[in-house]
């Protein structure tokens, strides 16, 4: 079991009025009026479209089935970032998504919701927290952590990908066009450098065949004319989950 409180030495010794813990049943109000706030301010209502039954989604975060890193400012919740360990037959499970073998999918970690509020944003709160979440996903043994995003949601993506993340995968979720994005922290991922492609951040069809065909992407260009996205053939290795 995770230990409850997560030590702020470790996670946000540069700001001492913050300190960070494992949400518990009895935060979900705060969690939701956290959500509420920044979800009402999104630019564009595809960077985040709420579950159904957030309850249930707050429950299969929490311990046994996840855990939501809670990071509080004078007891008020100014962020969280949640992880999630699906079952293997989950129909949920990102790993049957992206067409993994189905040896792989108890190896999966999701990489799930992450909100900073307005005022706390442009301080790192979501790179270390999403580093806490590899770690977390590391002592599980779980390796393979993935992360649904959308493709209009140029920061997270950015987020991810400056972490060590991937877009493995591109195509349609419960009605939406999302990216997957992929780390594999037990092997890591090969790729030919030399056989490159640049595709625009919202040509979902290009995405979405590149993925198809091996290729994953690495990496961004930006410019007057939009975000690219750099994508790299992927090299098959018979340790890898690919």
């Amino acid at each position: 079991m995770t230990p409850p409180s997560i030590s702020p030495d470790t996670a946000f010794a540069h700001f001492p009025d913050l300190r960070t813990r494992i949400l518990l049943p009895g935060d979900y109000a705060a969690w939701n009026a956290l959500r509420d706030t920044v979800i009402a301010a999104l630019p564009n209502p595809d960077f985040y479209v709420r579950e159904e039954d957030e309850q249930r989604f707050f429950d299969v975060h929490t311990q046994p089935c996840g855990e939501t890193i809670g990071v509080f400012a004078h007891d008020a919740l100014v962020a969280y970032a949640m992880v999630g360990f699906p079952d293997a037959d989950s129909a949920e499970n990102l790993g049957a998504t992206i067409g993994l073998e189905p040896s792989f999918y108890s190896k999966v970690t999701h990489l799930s919701s992450c909100m900073v509020l307005p005022a706390w944003r442009g301080r790192g709160l979501q790179r270390t927290l999403l580093a806490a979440r590899l770690a977390l996903a590391q002592a599980r043994g779980r390796p393979l952590c993935m992360a649904m995003v959308s493709l209009h949601n140029h920061t997270s993506r950015h987020n991810l990908l400056r972490q060590g993340l991937h877009i493995a995968w591109t195509g349609v979720i419960d009605g939406l066009e999302r990216h997957v994005a992929m780390t594999d922290l037990e092997r890591g991922l090969r790729f030919d450098m030399g056989d490159e492609k640049l595709l625009r951040s919202d040509d979902f069809y290009a995405l979405q065949q590149a993925c198809a065909a091996g290729y994953t992407g690495i990496g961004e260009v930006r410019d007057a004319s939009g975000v690219q996205l750099r994508y790299v053939r992927r090299l098959v290795h018979d340790r890898g989950p690919w």
